[in-house]
């Protein structure tokens, strides 16, 4: 359990069984509860005090026709920050076993037994596990699945425009998502040099499928601007000229300075990268300069 115990309400009448709250581990009422106490771990989790808001009330009563949920639970769910990783949510449960145990000896005892202080190989595969339900697989149908719905979600939240292109081996079709947010138009709409000199920037090997992420920006008095994004299986001239056309169709109608997405801006600046460079040949043929 991460979020201990913040209060336990006295039952006094006779309709409510069991009332309690609890918070995140992260609200500085943890800080204020252990005081000066030393933890194990001297970058556990619990030292980050990032004044979390998120809480859990708990409220069981007892009513006089039957009801199929006489458990009611509030959730706040407002946290401020990420979620655990293996190693950050052992490291946080072995503190609370050193601030739990009455003296050395039950501390021993406890990190000693496997059920109550799992290991952690056993951590991380209840990890995978849990991502993998969540989330699906890296790479696999119930992925995109998933995928798909964040991409609906988002495209109706009204905070920008995505467009994805599920991977298909047989039919030879490569992964694209692209992406277009509110910022993103502000800067096509407002910044003059949007349509004046774009720079295309692609960079890899974040993660084990080794996707590539293309960034369209300006540079301006304030610095780099985004335009927009994209993100591939691979970096071949098909695949590039594929992404380009998606992500025209999500521009704004004031795309490049109002230029439009179908004319594009006066000049691009590319990657020594003749796939790059062909491909905006191929999505953009109307006078431009590659450089």
């Amino acid at each position: 359990m991460t979020m201990p115990e913040s209060r336990r309400y006295k039952i006094k009448g006779k309709k409510v069984l069991f009332r309690e709250k609890r918070h995140c581990i992260h609200s500085k009422l943890v800080k204020e509860k252990q005081g000066n106490r030393e933890l194990k771990c001297s970058q556990s989790s619990q030292l980050q005090n990032t004044n979390c808001a998120a809480t859990i009330h708990l409220r069981l009563k007892l009513c006089n026709i039957e009801l199929s949920h006489p458990l009611e639970v509030n959730l706040r769910f407002t946290h401020n920050h990420d979620g655990h990783s293996p190693a950050s949510a052992m490291y946080d449960y072995e503190d609370a076993l050193y601030l739990s145990a009455m003296d050395e000896q039950e501390l021993l005892v406890l990190l000693a037994d496997r059920m109550t202080n799992p290991n952690y190989d056993y951590i991380a595969k209840l990890f995978y596990k849990y991502r993998e339900m969540a989330l699906g697989d890296h790479n696999g149908t119930s992925m995109f699945k998933r995928l798909e719905e964040v991409v609906n979600d988002y495209n109706n939240s009204g905070h920008g425009k995505t467009i994805l292109q599920e991977y298909d081996s047989c039919t030879g079709k490569a992964f694209i998502l692209c992406v277009v947010i509110n910022l993103m138009n502000q800067v096509h709409e407002r910044v003059l040099q949007s349509g004046e000199l774009c720079y295309i920037d692609a960079s890899a090997s974040f993660e084990p499928l080794n996707t590539s992420i293309t960034l369209l920006y300006i540079s301006c008095m304030v610095g780099a601007l985004p335009l927009g994004l994209f993100i591939t299986s691979d970096e071949s001239e098909i695949t590039l000229e594929k992404a380009l056309n998606l992500l025209k169709t999500i521009l704004p109608q004031h795309a490049f300075f109002g230029c439009e997405s179908q004319v594009g801006p006066k000049v691009f600046l590319t990657d020594d990268s003749s796939a790059e460079r062909n491909a905006l040949e191929l999505c953009w043929p109307e006078d431009k300069d590659s450089l």
